[in-house]
């Protein structure tokens, strides 16, 4: 009995030491592509182009929901004078109005906006024509985002959002 005993352990320990390289320090889990980084939005403004074209999630105060489209919103950090804009794509719901005055963490990929597609209004992250962003849907936080030295040429296209309270 322990003779049969000891076979089937022996065995259990052979088959478990299989493909074991001993040297856990060297294997390593490759980090999904699709996966965001948290950064804190002050990180963000020290260091913005280290950020573009990445999937990042940032935790802001909802300071502005666009009331004509509801395509896109504008967060801010500690400091309200910097604003990052967010933009949902066509296939993406438009933002719940409730949002507004909401802590909440989007995650997206930052993006560039071309100096030259901004001066004649091509390629804008909405799809807008210079003459329709003077129209309807500009606002003072659309002017306040103008004028900020920081953030103000990046926009995140917009991949899902939790409310933090």
């Amino acid at each position: 009995m322990i003779r049969k005993l000891l076979s089937v352990l022996s065995i259990a320990v052979i088959i478990s030491s299989c493909g074991n390289k001993g040297n856990k320090e060297t294997s390593q889990v490759a980090a999904d592509p699709t996966e965001s980084v948290k950064v804190e939005f002050t990180t963000l403004i020290e260091n913005p182009g280290g950020y573009v074209g990445k999937s990042i999630s940032v935790e802001g105060k909802v300071v502005h929901v666009c009331t004509h489209s509801g395509k896109k919103l504008f967060i801010t950090g500690d400091n309200p004078d910097v604003r990052l804009y967010i933009q949902a794509g066509e296939e993406m719901p438009k933002f719940p109005m409730e949002l507004l005055g909401s802590e909440i963490v989007v995650e997206g990929t930052l993006t560039q906006i071309q100096a030259t597609a901004m001066a004649d209004g091509e390629g804008m992250p909405s799809g807008e024509k210079a003459e329709n962003k003077a129209g309807a849907d500009t606002c003072e936080t659309e002017a306040a985002l103008a004028r900020q030295t920081v953030l103000a040429d990046l926009y995140m296209v917009y991949n899902k959002h939790t409310v933090v309270r």
